[in-house]
């Protein structure tokens, strides 16, 4: 057995109003936030020295990505 997928994402956003009709809107995105790793599966060979070891990581999950974005809306 091996531990679950553990993954964070957060978006933050704030709307400045510039005239009635205007927009700028500031984007914070962050993918992956708490950087936590995904392990492998534990190597399941009984006879073998590293039974039980955990010697990889899982690929699903990648490191933590923070994207910001300014946004003009009209």
């Amino acid at each position: 057995r091996t531990d679950g997928l553990q993954s964070l994402d957060l978006s933050v956003l704030k709307n400045f109003k510039i005239q009635e009709r205007y927009t700028l809107q500031l984007r914070g995105e962050f993918f992956n936030v708490t950087n936590t790793p995904t392990f492998g599966n534990p190597a399941t060979n009984i006879t073998a020295a590293n039974f039980g070891t955990i010697r990889s990581l899982a690929t699903n999950t990648g490191p933590r990505q923070v994207q910001l974005a300014l946004k003009f809306l009209f």
